[in-house]
């Protein structure tokens, strides 16, 4: 499932951008284990989210501009056939369905 890996990777670009200790992006991209072309789609990405993003050549690293962040929660957890018909949102992965609900919403 890639998913997961891509919200772990969120997390943690968020937390060296909120630490101030990413690095130039040569850097940053191998802490985090991408290339460095993918770690600008990311932050392109991440800013068009909404996030102030800034590079001080200074520090040589990312930042937040202002306050700033980003919460990456997730579970997994199986339920019935019955379960998932209640349920109002989602989309399938190849044989793989993932479904979204509000907590406590059964």
């Amino acid at each position: 499932m890639i998913l997961v890996p891509t919200l772990e990777r969120l997390k943690q670009i968020n937390e060296l951008i909120k630490s101030k200790s990413t690095g130039k992006p040569k850097e940053f991209s191998k802490k985090i284990g991408i290339s460095e072309s993918h770690l600008y789609r990311c932050i392109n990405e991440i800013k068009e989210m909404g996030a102030p993003i800034k590079f001080c050549r200074k520090r040589d690293s990312y930042y937040y501009d202002k306050p700033f962040e980003i919460k990456v929660n997730y579970s997994i957890e199986l339920i019935t056939e019955e379960e998932s018909k209640q349920i109002k949102a989602g989309f399938q992965l190849k044989n793989t369905s993932l479904l979204f609900y509000e907590s406590g919403a059964f």
